[in-house]
């Protein structure tokens, strides 16, 4: 823990999560389940079906934030990153094949739903602390609702703000906001932790909020935020002697 990150949770009142890739492994699981589903749309060489997963999480076109800023749907997002596939490998797009891809997809993706095990510590800390917890994610609440089924935490969260919740995601401001209205907490209160420093830090803090950048892989960064690697050292700053318990308000 670094004294920068002490500092951050230092009289907080609720802590914003992202859902992928924060608290949930998100890029194991759509691999996982993308290996599957190519299978089914192109039959063949196994090896390659783990490739043809690979890019489609990877999705150097963009299509995901194109869809987290509210310019293409959901389902159109989704074709448009398997289309983009079938392009970089030269393989052929059946008329059916966004279909059968989800088709494949969707039950795979539950069943291989994994929490980083440094989560359940962290809600335990905050919930010691007296802090209110809240997800907010750039996926959909569909896909949202199924990891949070998968890993039995439907009931662990009273406030998951979702794409679908404005129709529009991070780094819109006005989405962290609705987070914190719903948290009943004021920006400066919270404190929003994640995997993305645009989305997570630098568009949480251009909100008004706290933020901790949870940089897994340790890749670094020559912006001036607080950096943890492992959601334990945020668990050890939240200790309840950094602020009040939330109901002492």
């Amino acid at each position: 823990m670094t004294r920068s990150t002490a500092e951050a949770v230092r009289g907080a009142r609720g802590l914003l999560l992202d859902v992928d890739d924060t608290i949930v492994d998100t890029r194991a699981a759509m691999v996982e389940a993308g290996a599957r589903a190519a299978a089914a749309v192109w039959p063949g060489p196994a090896d390659r079906h783990h490739a043809l997963a690979q890019r489609y999480y990877d999705d150097p076109e963009g299509w995901f934030p194109r869809y987290a800023s509210g310019d293409v749907p959901f389902a159109a997002m989704r074709a448009g990153r398997l289309a983009e596939v079938a392009t970089a490998f030269d393989l052929d797009l059946p008329e059916t094949a966004h279909r059968t891809f989800e088709q494949a997809f969707a039950p795979a993706f539950r069943e291989a739903q994994r929490l980083f095990p440094d989560v359940p510590g962290l809600l335990a800390a905050a919930e010691a602390a007296g802090l209110a917890v809240a997800l907010l994610t750039n996926s959909a609440l569909a896909p949202t609702t199924v990891k949070l089924e998968a890993l039995g935490l439907t009931e662990r969260f009273e406030v998951v703000v979702t794409t679908d919740t404005l129709g529009f995601g991070k780094p819109d401001a006005r989405v962290y906001l609705e987070a914190c209205r719903l948290m009943a907490l004021e920006p400066g209160e919270v404190v929003c932790v994640g995997d993305s420093l645009e989305w997570d830090v630098l568009g949480a803090r251009a909100a008004g909020l706290r933020a901790v950048w949870l940089d897994r892989e340790g890749r670094g960064t020559s912006e001036a935020v607080p950096v943890v690697t492992h959601l334990g050292e945020l668990e050890a700053a939240l200790d309840p002697r950094f602020g009040p318990a939330r109901d002492a308000r």
